[in-house]
């Protein structure tokens, strides 16, 4: 693979999917190929015992598949920047090239519990929903936010539950015909597998030696020491809006500048134009 065909890495928050990539792209000529890492659905956590290290390496080895030679270049939304950390230590043990690394408002947590004023931010998300008239959106944060209840309240019998469906001849018609609530339990599973990981991380930290960026929102500048520690030579920026909003118009632009002035070198040599 030459340097010119060599995409960009996208780890995408714990919920899946991916934005608009072209916030990742310098303008309409650039043409550089950005690939995105699938998670696993909640069915392969509770058939295969999923642990949070074979899954960093089942991550690592879709992007051997998509980046078989020459250096790596990873950016991780959420929880895809600490995946795209511990995965960027261990392709380095195995001899590859980490070129460049971003993370975008990749906060600390150690726990699967609820953070502190989940209520208070649910609502202000929904009412921002309403404000700017994306009903369609609404509706599926109502049935998102019923369903993570749901969940919650399932609590610690929640793997056990999984598991008894997953061998079941039928599931209930409403895993079938709801991606809301197979995106819930998959979200959820990838929490609870690499929550205990994800707190080993910061108790010894081992420092990834690359060219690395961190974008957070002003929320989570408590967390900036702990990157430092993982990433001596990080370069970490501040960018507008709140976690759930950074790819909304108003924010999007901001999130594209710091993003595309913050990663010039290890991008320059990879651009397609």
């Amino acid at each position: 693979m030459t340097a010119s065909s060599s995409p960009i890495i996208f780890l995408s928050g714990a919920g899946g999917g991916a934005p608009d990539l072209n916030v990742f792209r310098d303008g309409a000529d650039d043409n550089t190929r950005i690939e995105v890492i699938r998670y696993p659905d909640w069915r392969h956590y509770v058939v295969n015992q999923l642990s949070a290290d074979t899954l960093i390496k089942e991550l690592a080895e879709q992007i051997l598949a998509k980046v078989p030679q020459g250096p790596i270049r990873m950016v991780g939304l959420s929880i895809g920047g600490h995946f795209a950390y511990g995965i960027g230590l261990h392709l380095r043990a195995r001899g590859r090239e980490i070129a460049g690394f971003c993370a975008i408002d990749s906060f600390m947590f150690v726990s699967i519990a609820p953070s502190a004023q989940w209520k208070k931010r649910a609502l202000e998300q929904g009412f921002e929903l309403l404000r700017k008239r994306r009903f369609g959106e609404f509706a599926d944060f109502l049935r998102s936010k019923f369903w993570r209840a749901w969940i919650r309240l399932v609590g610690d019998r929640l793997p056990l539950f999984l598991r008894a469906l997953a061998s079941a001849r039928w599931l209930p018609s409403v895993l079938t015909s709801d991606p809301v609530v197979e995106g819930e339990l998959s979200m959820r599973m990838l929490v609870r597998t690499t929550a205990p990981w994800l707190a080993d991380l910061d108790r010894t930290p081992v420092p990834l030696e690359v060219p690395a960026v961190l974008l957070r929102t002003a929320l989570a500048q408590g967390d900036d020491a702990a990157w430092r520690l993982r990433c001596p030579n990080i370069r970490i920026l501040e960018i507008p809006g709140h976690h759930h909003n950074l790819f909304d118009p108003e924010n999007v632009g901001a999130l594209h500048e710091a993003f595309i002035a913050a990663t010039e070198e290890w991008r320059a040599g990879h651009r397609v134009d």
